[in-house]
């Protein structure tokens, strides 16, 4: 397929907020601040003539009202006057040993953000944290491994041309609980994804209480020493580490219309293996710079096990999981299928307020044509529906609805609510009440209606949202 031809389109068609590419040479003007000590160790102005920059980097802006005169108000700093420029050091090694050896940052990126700790690292690549030099605010980085981004996961962008799903996906949405994208870079072996860093650390001394009137606090600790990166919430999942790009999928997946067409899902992770040998773009651990730290995860599958009876209240429950219908309605309205929900894929703060990530999974589909049937199987295991299990073809917005009954077992009981996969397959669900406690007849039938395993009958999410044990909220 040539770059100039869409590969989706309902995305590619809807109008949204673009800003052209601007050449790496065009550097924006930070203020001129007096660097910190780790700063002036950093600073090193001999990044023009690297050969990793010569025709590869790029910068792409992300909407427009988190754009930098957008933060700038919000965070009250005073305007830019076109300070002197500080030319950043942009060997890439010197953050972290996950950057291949001699390899160089793309030096607007290098301009504007100064790159800290490590968050997590897949088989398509690793995220790390970072702070915009000049107002200070901390973001999200996701460095893409392009060449580990397999054929179906482009699409093609009218004014960049192709990119990841993931980034044309984050760049045409706006959801309060969904993750923001502010900015991507480019060099000649990464897409950087800048989103916005949302949730608190957890830890294993963190402990979810129940103070304030409504019952909703949360109480992490924000400096503690860091634990390895969380396993997956059942032994049945595929491993995982959060966030990937895309999260380890079972094998390519392409749309067609139609029924009656199976393939088998492989019962092993050979099918994607391949994707997995990063090896040759990744450094020796065995000389990790100084500077190295892997933070606490921030995602809901922490927060959970911190609490004390590895579950939610149903109150509480309920706040976080209409955050997450609300996400989800608007991606289905707009067309987009995230395919990876569960609790690793949503980060959550001491407030409760929950931020969908990783859309390295996700599909564009035209919401104006019949909803397409798909044959391979993208995501987590235990989060599967029946129609997958059964190695059926499955549309992927009644298959979004069973991971929401999944997730909601994990929030109320902090189980699934399937023994086994015969039983998921049945739609046998066990949650006994002397072993995870009393979960009200409202939430277990919203349970029961989203992993009704006929994907026919099962519920849409508009009748999710509606459903009375979420109206209870109102």
């Amino acid at each position: 397929m040539d770059d100039d031809e869409p590969r989706e389109r309902a995305l590619s068609e809807r109008p949204r907020p673009y800003f052209p590419f601007r050449q790496a040479c065009q550097l924006p003007s930070p203020q001129s601040l007096q660097p910190s000590r780790t700063e002036q160790l950093l600073l090193k102005g001999d990044f023009a003539s690297s050969p990793d920059f010569l025709g590869t980097a790029r910068h792409l802006d992300c909407h427009p009202d988190i754009s930098n005169n957008h933060l700038q108000l919000h965070l009250g700093l005073p305007p830019e006057n076109d300070p002197p420029q500080l030319l950043y050091n942009t060997e890439a090694y010197r953050y972290s040993s996950l950057f291949p050896p001699n390899h160089h940052l793309n030096p607007e990126f290098a301009q504007e953000y100064q790159l800290e700790d490590e968050l997590g690292s897949g088989g398509y690549g690793f995220v790390m944290t970072a702070y915009h030099r000049v107002r200070g605010y901390e973001v999200a980085v996701k460095f893409i491994v392009k060449e580990k981004v397999p054929d179906h996961a482009w699409m093609y962008d009218p004014i960049a041309g192709k990119l990841p799903a993931e980034i044309v996906i984050l760049r045409g949405i706006q959801h309060d609980n969904i993750v923001k994208c502010l900015g991507v870079f480019e060099d000649n072996l990464y897409f950087y994804l800048v989103q916005e860093l949302h949730g608190s650390p957890w830890h294993k001394r963190h402990r979810l209480e129940s103070g304030g009137p409504d019952g909703l606090c949360m109480h992490p600790l924000s400096s503690l020493s860091t634990p390895a990166l969380s396993p997956s919430s059942s032994e049945s999942s595929l491993p995982t580490s959060e966030p990937a790009t895309p999260p380890l999928a079972f094998a390519t997946l392409q749309p067609h219309v139609g029924v009656g067409h199976s393939e088998p899902i492989p019962s092993s992770l050979s099918s994607v293996s391949k994707y997995l040998d990063s090896s040759h773009l990744f450094a020796s651990q065995s000389d990790r710079p100084l500077r190295y730290h892997r933070r606490p995860s921030h995602d809901l599958f922490e927060c959970i096990e911190q609490s004390e009876d590895k579950k939610l209240s149903e109150e509480q429950a309920r706040h976080v999981f209409a955050q997450v219908v609300d996400a989800v309605k608007y991606l289905h309205q707009s067309g987009i299928i995230h395919r990876d929900i569960k609790d690793e894929n949503l980060v959550i703060d001491k407030n409760l307020t929950v931020k969908l990530i990783d859309f390295g999974s996700a599909i564009a589909i035209d919401p104006a044509q019949p909803a397409p049937y798909f044959n391979m199987f993208y995501g987590t295991a235990a989060y599967a529906s029946s129609e997958i299990l059964l190695k059926k073809s499955y549309q992927a917005a009644p298959a979004e609805i069973w991971t929401l009954g999944i997730l909601l077992s994990y929030l109320l009981a902090g189980v699934s609510p399937f023994p086994n996969a015969r039983d998921a397959v049945d739609g046998r669900i066990f949650l006994s009440e002397k072993v995870v406690g009393k979960i009200s007849d409202d939430a277990m039938d919203l349970i029961r209606r989203c992993l009704d395993p006929n994907p026919e009958t099962r519920a849409t999410i508009s009748q999710v949202e509606a459903h009375a044990w979420l109206r209870l909220r109102d």
